[in-house]
């Protein structure tokens, strides 16, 4: 479909540039334009679901601005002029109105084309979608037994074949908390993805990039459009000389001897989650003393939960794009349903 400025016809889609958007209608006759609500700059203070289809003059519908009618393509499917119209008029007085899924541009083409679509709305998706996304949620592990259904068979298993009690209900209550992030984030609900469980241990599905951690009791999900890598851990002397000899490289040797003592083993839980995140986030391949922390992409910060503290790590391209909600309340009926 092409757009022309020519005197319109019985029956063609219309439309008119209003600033950086267009608005669009059905052309009867001079007299009448069929259109879902009058031009935005004729209606500034109106609601969504103030508007309805409705029939006005061609100088209405113009609001001042200049009018192009769409051309169809060779072997493009349009609609009769008596269709469209009847079509039009037989939706005036229906509301309903979204600006982004049921606007006067689906109104206009399910009129023309018999199916609703609109370019503008598809672009600023689009646009949305390209931008980065990295949305980590944080969650305490309820007392109680967890009665969130999980759908994925593979993941029901792996957490039925879960010998530690505490472990088992983490890894229940951190799928729980994957999917309020999946459908938070990105809309996508846990019945509708395929999850498969990669030789590295990790979690995929089409569609989203995710990553899990949980650590005596705290649950972290980071989920995004890139590869991520999320990592928690509760912030205690691990023989301290011995971990570091073993996963810190010389320039993190370097940052840990110059340390007062006091920090030494927040620095080095740090450094460890780090590490795990970035490893996740690659997919595995690396050993952790491979990996350099000190100028990896990384977005670090720590949890306090009464006298304990939780180092936590989140590797991605885009650190500036991080978005942390904290203290998810899991208790909650069906937040997998949040949308």
């Amino acid at each position: 479909m092409r757009w022309e400025q020519k005197k319109p016809a019985y029956g063609d889609m219309i439309r008119v540039a209003q600033g950086g958007i267009y608005h669009f209608g059905i052309y009867v006759s001079d007299g009448e334009i069929i259109q879902f609500g009058l031009p935005p700059a004729a209606r500034p203070a109106q609601r969504e679901n103030e508007v309805t289809v409705l029939a006005t003059a061609l100088a209405d519908f113009l609001a001042g601005g200049c009018l192009e009618v769409a051309v169809p393509e060779e072997g493009e499917p349009f609609r009769t002029p008596a269709e469209a119209v009847a079509c039009a008029r037989a939706k005036i007085g229906t509301g309903g109105y979204h600006i982004l899924y049921n606007n006067c541009e689906h109104f206009a083409t399910e009129c023309a084309t018999g199916k609703g679509y609109c370019r503008q709305a598809e672009d600023v998706r689009a646009y949305f979608r390209s931008l980065p996304l990295v949305d980590v949620y944080f969650a305490v592990m309820p007392e109680g037994e967890p009665t969130y259904p999980v759908h994925c068979a593979a993941r029901r298993d792996e957490i039925a074949h879960t010998a530690n009690e505490r472990v088992r209900r983490e890894k229940h209550y951190v799928w729980q908390l994957l999917c309020y992030g999946l459908t938070r984030s990105l809309g996508l609900h846990e019945a509708d993805l395929c999850f498969v469980k990669e030789e590295s241990g990790a979690w995929r599905t089409d569609g989203a990039e995710f990553s899990l951690s949980h650590s005596e009791g705290v649950l972290a999900v980071a989920v995004s459009r890139a590869p991520v890598g999320i990592d928690v851990e509760r912030v205690r002397a691990h023989r301290d000389e011995a971990l570091a000899a073993r996963i810190l490289t010389a320039s993190e040797q370097t940052v840990w001897r110059g340390l007062p003592e006091a920090e030494k083993t927040a620095y080095l839980i740090s450094c460890f989650t780090g590490k795990e995140a970035l490893l996740k986030q690659a997919g595995g391949g690396l050993r952790l003393a491979e990996i350099d922390t000190v100028t990896a992409p990384l977005k670090k910060g720590t949890l306090s939960l009464g006298d304990d503290t939780y180092a936590w790590s989140v590797a991605t391209d885009t650190p500036h794009a991080v978005r942390i909600f904290e203290h998810i309340d899991l208790t909650s009926p069906r937040q997998e349903d949040t949308r």
